[in-house]
């Protein structure tokens, strides 16, 4: 179950069941301010936490997120969202760098080779001319397969791509134009993902958007990006 942090003034850590466009959350509003308010914050958290709440969605100028840790809740990660755009993300950042993706060499980086890096090197190879897949677990296994299943040349991870894709803080190539599919504030080459359907204040909100997205509220077609 997901939750939602509202900070609001009077709002005393009191939690309900509400809807955020249409995905069901624990809501709790809290005023942060005065010497009261961290306690008000953790009242909310424990709330939260008591009604299952594990991820929680909270304004993006919180700034306590140590002390919700430390009941057992953590923000929504947009990770998961990210990779899910990767193909629409990679030809978007190509096309804008004027580069066919029939012409291009894409890298994908990642500490091992797991489903989503697979699911996005299946999506890509149709449209590629060639992959580097640079995964130390898994990699090899992963680049024999699309080699066996699509045809398309793999390349070794120590060649450079026109773009890259990064799953991981720690995968390198600072060389090559990357895209980051993780963290909340990924490096995406200028590229904003954005959901018009929403309010104006939430249309490019990242956590948000995922988890609108994992809960089925938010469509591919419902996805821009700018």
């Amino acid at each position: 179950m997901v939750g939602q942090l509202i900070l609001a003034p009077g709002g005393r850590g009191r939690t309900e069941r509400s809807e955020l466009y249409g995905l069901p959350v624990f809501r709790a509003r809290a005023d942060p301010e005065g010497f009261w308010g961290p306690g008000r914050v953790r009242k909310a958290g424990r709330g939260l936490r008591r009604r299952g709440v594990l991820r929680l969605l909270a304004p993006r100028q919180f700034g306590d997120w140590d002390a919700l840790r430390a009941l057992g809740l953590r923000p929504v990660e947009p990770d998961g969202f990210l990779r899910g755009q990767s193909l629409p993300l990679t030809l978007e950042a190509l096309a804008r760098r004027g580069l066919a993706p029939d012409r291009a060499t894409v890298a994908l980086r990642g500490l091992r080779a797991d489903r989503e890096m697979a699911r996005t090197a299946a999506s890509l190879c149709p449209l590629v001319r060639r992959l580097v897949v640079d995964a130390p677990r898994g990699g090899g296994e992963l680049a024999g397969w699309l080699r066996r299943e699509f045809g398309v040349p793999i390349l070794p991870p120590g060649e450079r791509g026109q773009m890259a894709l990064r799953f991981c803080p720690e995968c390198g190539g600072e060389e090559e134009p990357f895209l980051e599919l993780f963290g909340p504030a990924p490096q995406l080459q200028g590229l904003t993902l954005t959901a018009p359907v929403l309010a104006e204040g939430d249309r490019e909100d990242l956590p948000l958007l995922s988890a609108l997205w994992e809960g089925g509220r938010l469509a591919a077609e419902d996805i821009k990006i700018t």
